[in-house]
């Protein structure tokens, strides 16, 4: 385009044809009008074609180029025809060349070229490069292990952490990288590289986070999130398998996280992941960092797509349907559940535990329409601010290994813990947690990642004694774990624990170990939401009451 001597080439692709100047009005030639004059035969001399500017420039990434112009000067000729060729694409990062050509009415010809580099001038966010960590990240390499109660180790290769440690380790073509190993446990734990002060990273919106990979043994699938000042984060996103045949680079979009509940003006860590099995796995890193996008930042933090009511079938190939409560009629079948009271002190157990703040009652909970329903109150009873429901099958339904399915919408809002899980029916003779107990789906609710992720864990008795545990979690893409009805699920059999969502598999444990025989025993269910509690903590004033759960069904399936 052509626009006062000048053209612009706009923020989409632009591709530069001919281009006809008056050379008086580029500041060169003659004075007159615009008809080239009579060539004389003795002409052999070529035009000047002079760039305006530097020959190479650097251009700002995504914002309109404009040409700096040139200016052309003939012997003979008072006004000539510039043909422009070439393409800038400034909102992709690159090297680009224009051609400017020019050619006298003799045919005499006069050529240059620019080269224009469109890049950003906000450097890339190095996180990890040549064996280091960038500064930005200023509490250095750490890890999470579920092994020492979700307490982290930081800066000591992983010393005080029994199930994660890391090293530097030599590779002949890039100098230092870091090795990573998960131990044979199956705990939940992960790497991450931590700021002690929260960085702003708006302008990476679009963008990526880049890193270069390699599994050295085990499996290759893994699971990376960033946080952004607790309880923020981008939750869980599974990556798949990569790294299993060599060095290879991941690209992860910067505004699926942001979809995932990710704040970006507060992060914290540049990059958290583990091996998604966290079992028998070393892999090593290099390279790691965030890239400029074009500042635009999608997703609410509750995701953009449809919302929409999973479901799952009545029978699997290879498996009986061996018992299921579908919640039909008005009253809860009593054959199959059994109504625990009170806020726990009954059972020398005040707050459950947990430092729960409900009342359980058998008021709280209905059956209609094909739902059972458990409701929350805020309201004053047996001495405390809250009420709610919690039902078992201990001693009526309980069960060794199979596929468990429980169609559910959850609640949400602040100090709301909503629970789908199982205890060892041997608790009344060996206690908690040499029972073993088995969490299908956990929710906490307070913030939008928080409402979006499901938890499935399992604790279990050490050689000690002492309470172990260890899960993993996902978050669903779109909307909140409230708006619809999602199916959580197990797959126990006599190898592992596997958890999914909405049919899809995301986290698996071993059982096979020593220290976990508890989960070859009978196992019943318990359904629950409970107020308040050292996991989620207390309500506030933004807690809207009354808040439900309710639950389609729950099937049990085993093998043939």
């Amino acid at each position: 385009m052509v626009s006062n001597y000048l053209f612009s080439v706009v923020r989409a692709p632009v591709f530069i044809g001919l281009i006809c100047l008056v050379i008086a009005a580029c500041g060169g030639g003659s004075e007159g009008g615009s008809t080239p004059s009579t060539p004389s035969v003795n002409d052999t001399t070529a035009p000047v074609l002079t760039l305006s500017g530097e020959a190479s420039i650097t251009h700002e990434l995504g914002t309109v180029f404009t040409d700096p112009g040139w200016t052309v000067t003939d012997n003979v000729d008072s006004s000539l025809s510039v043909l422009v060729e070439g393409e800038v694409d400034s909102d992709v990062a690159g090297e680009y060349t224009l051609t400017y050509t020019v050619a006298d009415s003799a045919g005499n010809t006069a050529s240059a070229e620019r080269t224009v580099t469109v890049e950003s001038s906000t450097p890339a966010l190095v996180v990890f490069k040549t064996g280091a960590t960038d500064s930005a990240w200023d509490d250095g390499i750490g890890a999470y292990d579920a092994g020492i109660s979700y307490g982290t180790c930081v800066g000591d290769g992983g010393a005080s952490c029994p199930n994660i440690s890391w090293a530097l380790s030599a590779d002949s073509d890039r100098g230092n990288v870091l090795q990573v190993s998960h131990s044979s446990a199956g705990a939940d734990t992960g790497l991450f590289f931590q700021a002690s002060t929260p960085i702003d990273a708006s302008a990476y919106a679009g963008g990526n986070i880049v890193f270069d990979l390699q599994v050295i043994s085990g499996d290759s699938n893994f699971s990376i999130k960033v946080d952004c000042v607790y309880p923020c984060t981008s939750g869980a996103k599974s990556l798949g398998s990569h790294g299993a045949t060599g060095w290879e680079t991941v690209t992860v979009a910067v505004n699926d996280l942001v979809a995932g509940g990710l704040d970006l003006s507060k992060i914290s860590t540049g990059l958290v992941i583990w091996a998604t099995q966290q079992t028998n796995t070393i892999f090593q890193l290099d390279n790691i960092r965030w890239e400029m996008g074009d500042g635009t930042q999608t997703g609410t933090g509750t995701g953009t797509g449809t919302v929409t009511n999973a479901t799952s079938p009545l029978s699997y190939d290879g498996y009986s349907l061996v018992w299921n409560d579908e919640f039909n009629g008005s009253t809860l079948n009593s054959s199959n559940w059994t109504h625990e009271i009170g806020d726990g002190c009954n059972n020398n157990l005040c707050g459950w535990g947990n430092n729960e703040l409900e009342y359980y009652r058998s008021e709280n909970s209905t059956v209609a329409d094909g739902l059972l329903t458990i409701t929350a109150k805020q309201e004053n009873f047996g001495g405390r601010d809250y009420t709610s429901s919690r039902l078992k099958t201990q001693g009526k339904q309980f069960f060794t290994y199979g596929r468990v399915d429980i169609r559910a919408k959850l609640p949400k809002g602040q100090g709301i813990w909503p629970a789908l899980w199982m205890l060892g029916e041997s608790i009344t003779t060996v206690s908690w947690p040499a029972s073993g107990e088995l969490d299908i789906m956990e929710m906490i609710g307070g913030t939008i990642n928080r409402e979006k992720t499901t938890h499935g864990t399992i604790h279990y008795s050490n050689a000690a004694g002492g309470r172990e545990y260890t899960g993993g979690s996902t978050t669903v893409e779109n909307g909140l774990l409230a708006d619809a009805f999602h199916v959580f699920s197990i797959d126990w059999n006599t190898t592992s624990i596997t958890w999914s969502l909405d049919g899809v598999a995301f986290h698996s444990q071993q059982i096979t170990s020593s220290d976990r025989t508890e989960f070859h025993e009978n196992f019943f269910f318990l359904f629950n939401v409970a107020v308040g509690g050292e996991w989620p903590g207390s309500p506030n004033a933004d807690t809207q009451f009354p808040q439900q759960m309710q639950v389609d069904y729950i099937r049990v399936f085993q093998l043939d």
